[in-house]
């Protein structure tokens, strides 16, 4: 059986204003220009608000650098992470623009490590699509450059959105890497303790009323329909990147034969005036191709079903008793 690795992504977007120096750096750069800002008897780029020897406030007094300049020194970037401009192998380097006395740090689309070195000549080239950011533009050795035709925009660039992300990698546990591969089966795999004879799911690969540790023999598989105890209609907050716009139910689920609940469960297409406490599902799985389990971890707190059911539709059944309810709900 696979461990299955997971990677979880922890992401939200982080927005935050220019001032006066940075925001007609980006707004220039998305107009086809780079600037540098005078700083006593040099000229700084990217500009500063403040002089790097004093602290003291420097006055925006811009001007126009590059857009060629000299590699002064590189690095090559020879498997490319999602956070990098390029998704193929290129350069960070730093490059000394004309008319600047500092060093801009940028990517170099270059053919490889051969292809550039120190001391070379680059040029900028700038995205087809700008939006005032240091992504606007990359560099190519001086020879590849093409001569491109900006168009400026129509205001000036005030604010912009970062991604700010974490990203980290484990492999699950024997029991719920068990759960995982029910799952892409279409199943719902639980844990029966031998001591408690309590059904979990997932299991956790132990009991911890019993204190006896469970293992792949004590897997049981459990029905797919079961009884809503709880709920809750969730109308979703509107943001960046969020992917779900109407409101939906958030289910508190007890599959049949298990004492413990499937929680989150998003059920869809049931008008929230019928829905209620006590009424009896059947999970429908997805096609086996198009169930996903990339959001399911170790977690003991929380573990979705991933994305591997299509509905929870009503069986027709007579609602079930609050007083049927298991006790600790």
């Amino acid at each position: 059986m696979s461990e299955f690795p997971i990677s979880f992504t922890l992401e939200y977007p982080y927005e935050r204003t220019l001032g006066p120096v940075i925001g007609p750096f980006f707004t220039a750069l998305r107009d086809g220009r780079v600037l540098g800002i005078n700083c006593g008897n040099r000229v700084i780029c990217p500009p500063v608000e403040y002089d790097p020897d004093t602290g003291a406030t420097l006055e925006p007094d811009f001007v126009e650098v590059g857009p060629a300049g000299t590699v002064e020194n590189w690095t090559w970037i020879a498997e490319p992470t999602s956070k990098h401009p390029f998704q193929e192998p290129f350069a960070f380097a730093q490059i000394k623009l004309d008319g600047a006395d500092t060093a801009i740090t940028h990517a170099v689309k270059a053919a490889g490590p051969d292809a550039i070195s120190t001391g070379m000549r680059v040029k900028i080239q700038f995205c087809d699509e700008r939006v005032g950011a240091i992504t606007d533009v990359y560099f190519v050795p001086e020879a590849d450059a093409q001569e491109q035709t900006i168009t400026p925009g129509e205001k000036e660039v005030r604010k912009t959105i970062h991604k700010i992300s974490l990203v980290y990698k484990e492999k699950l546990y024997p029991s719920r890497a068990r759960y995982v591969q029910g799952l892409l089966d279409g199943k719902f795999i639980g844990q029966r303790s031998p001591k408690t004879g309590k059904v979990s799911i997932p299991g956790k690969g132990y009991d911890s009323i019993g204190r006896v540790t469970l293992s792949e023999a004590d897997d049981v598989e459990l029905s797919a329909t079961g009884t809503a105890v709880s709920y809750t209609v969730i109308t979703p907050i509107q943001y960046q990147g969020q992917t779900k716009t109407e409101p939906y139910i958030s289910a508190m689920i007890f599959l049949d034969g298990s004492d413990q609940p499937l929680i989150a469960q998003e059920v869809h297409g049931i008008p929230a005036d019928e829905f209620r406490a006590g009424i009896r599902l059947r999970a429908k799985f997805k096609a086996a191709g198009e169930r996903n389990i990339d959001d399911i971890c170790n977690s003991w707190m929380f573990c979705s079903t991933g994305d591997v059911i299509e509905r929870w539709e009503p069986t027709g059944e007579p609602d079930v008793p609050f007083e049927d309810f298991p006790e600790f709900i």
